[in-house]
């Protein structure tokens, strides 16, 4: 027979089990939303009533709040895509961990993507993007949304030199590039002369959010 404490815990278990499912799940729609420009889809998955909704995307600086992120959004895909276009970002060992109370839940995950980006009167430029998401999420009602949302570059570059030989697209200076966006918290993408640290950190057991673990991706450990 199960007593009690048991029960409780199996019953923990697969609550927690099947959160992991719906968040990867709406990270994976959220990111085929982002691949194809649907701004409204990508923002549907968004807590955009949480007062303090963000938005981190590599250098291009904070979107903080309802107004910011839906701001930002539209910054990032733009409007409609043209022929010759295309981002695919891919998400790959995804790290989920849901709290103990089933109230947030973090996630880190790799993304190897590529690019063609329009060119003036030239052949659209065929670039490597990759990076990493680190993602705060928060219950509300029966779903799971993205409360804080990371993206870290890893290597954005011309397809044919790699990232070793180009690097022009990762030495932009770390000021915000929009008029609602804050300095990033952290860039520091791939160069050949310079060191890689294991951030983001991959998230850790815990039972309940706390603002003091706020950025917990930042720090340096890739393992725990």
């Amino acid at each position: 027979m199960i007593d009690h404490d048991r029960k409780k815990q199996l019953l923990l278990n697969i609550e927690k089990l099947n959160a992991y499912t719906e968040i990867q799940n709406t990270m994976g729609r959220m990111i085929a939303a982002v691949n194809f420009r649907l701004n409204s889809e990508v923002l549907r998955f968004f807590a955009l009533d949480q007062e303090d909704v963000s938005l981190e995307y590599a250098d291009e600086g904070v979107f903080s709040g309802r107004e910011a992120v839906e701001a930002g959004v539209a910054h990032l895909l733009g409007s409609e895509v043209r022929a010759g276009e295309m981002i695919d970002l891919q998400l790959t060992t995804p790290i989920i961990e849901v709290a103990s109370d089933c109230q947030t839940a973090r996630a880190v995950w790799w993304s190897p993507g590529a690019a063609s980006v329009l060119q003036e009167n030239e052949d659209p430029q065929a670039q490597w993007v990759w990076g990493d998401f680190a993602v705060d999420f928060i219950r509300e009602g029966d779903d799971w949304k993205i409360w804080h949302l990371h993206y870290f570059t890893v290597i954005r570059c011309d397809y044919q030199k790699g990232w070793v030989e180009d690097t022009s697209l990762i030495n932009r200076p770390n000021t915000p590039m929009h008029a609602m966006s804050q300095p990033s918290t952290y860039h520091n993408p791939y160069h050949p002369k310079a060191v890689r640290y294991g951030i983001p950190a991959a998230p850790f057991p815990y039972d309940t959010w706390e603002e003091k673990d706020r950025y917990w991706m930042l720090r340096n450990d890739k393992t725990r």
